[in-house]
């Protein structure tokens, strides 16, 4: 499924880690790899995705970044972003 996905983590103060675009499988297996986002894990990591047209992706990406500020990434699209209904609204 190709989509855009949230990881946040648990805790007293849950956060959004990261947030992210594309095959959704694949990106959650390359994130298990990495020592920035895997630091989150003794509060408990949690992923939620939707599926996104491929030409929206890039917009909905910016727009939840925007509005989350995920503690891990810094680079989203340069592009309008397109607002969607949070996981959390």
């Amino acid at each position: 499924m190709v989509g855009v996905y949230i990881i946040w983590h648990g805790g007293l103060s849950p956060a959004v880690v990261r947030i992210g675009q594309g095959i959704i499988r694949d990106r959650l297996a390359s994130h298990r790899d990495d020592p920035t986002i895997m630091a989150y894990k003794h509060l408990g990591l949690f992923v939620t995705w939707a599926p996104v047209h491929s030409s929206k992706l890039d917009a909905v990406e910016r727009y939840l970044a925007d509005t989350w500020k995920p503690k891990v990434g810094d680079r989203f699209p340069n592009v309008l972003p397109l607002a969607v209904t949070s996981p959390w609204s």
